[in-house]
């Protein structure tokens, strides 16, 4: 059986190909072409994002504390040298004076403040120990009582009462009541008041301590007291 003779194919004509290229190119005109990637947010875009999300007083705060820590850990790594050398430098506490000017101090307290006894104990906070170093009235120093060792915090409420206020720079007066030989002392001597202060009267420099003792409760405690610090001043260095 014969085969059908084959279609020639048709190609297309030159005209037909410059149609097409003249209508894919009138496309490209007028079709927008894609934009480029855009680039990564600057400093100033960063920033107005922050800006976006702040949208409530609780973020606005967390903000303000990201802030002020960061601030603080770069002013610590700024000044690290100088922090490490304060915190490991030791300070320098204050001393007594000697026996013999801390005597002459307590006669002028005595004879200003009318007062009855005067006695000045060196202090150890670390051991909780103090040590009579003069035991003064109007009579002269009473030597069996110098050098006696004791503590600084006891079982006495009122002697505890006192030694916290003196920590915290103040001076304490009240009524007296003996608690150890130095107290027995002191009652013998017919004091019922007395007023106890920090040598140097500063918080955090004690070295020591001054009680005051009286006959009778003095009319002008503000006097007192203020007469008693500039001592406490004198008696260390």
């Amino acid at each position: 059986m014969a085969r059908a003779p084959k279609k020639p194919v048709k190609r297309p004509t030159r005209r037909a190909t410059e149609v097409r290229t003249k209508i894919v190119k009138f496309k490209a005109e007028i079709e927008p072409a894609a934009p480029p990637p855009k680039p990564s947010g600057g400093p100033l875009d960063k920033a107005l994002d922050l800006v976006k999300w702040v949208d409530s007083p609780f973020k606005l705060l967390t903000i303000i504390i990201l802030g002020v820590l960061g601030l603080i850990g770069y002013l610590v790594y700024s000044h690290q040298d100088k922090l490490i050398a304060s915190l490991t430098a030791r300070e320098t506490m204050p001393e007594l004076l000697a026996d013999e000017r801390l005597s002459s101090l307590s006669r002028d307290l005595l004879r200003d403040l009318r007062a009855e006894t005067v006695i000045i104990h060196q202090v150890d906070l670390a051991k909780n120990a103090r040590i009579t170093r003069i035991a003064q009235s109007a009579d002269g120093r009473f030597a069996p009582l110098e050098g006696q060792k004791g503590a600084f915090f006891s079982g006495s409420p009122a002697r505890n009462r006192a030694a916290i206020a003196m920590l915290n720079g103040e001076v304490l007066c009240e009524g007296f009541q003996a608690s150890s030989e130095v107290g027995d002392w002191i009652t013998a001597r017919g004091v019922v008041f007395a007023c106890r202060g920090s040598i140097p009267p500063e918080p955090g420099h004690m070295a020591g301590y001054i009680s005051v003792g009286f006959k009778q409760e003095p009319r002008d405690i503000v006097a007192v007291k203020a007469r008693i610090n500039q001592t406490a001043r004198e008696m260390a260095r």
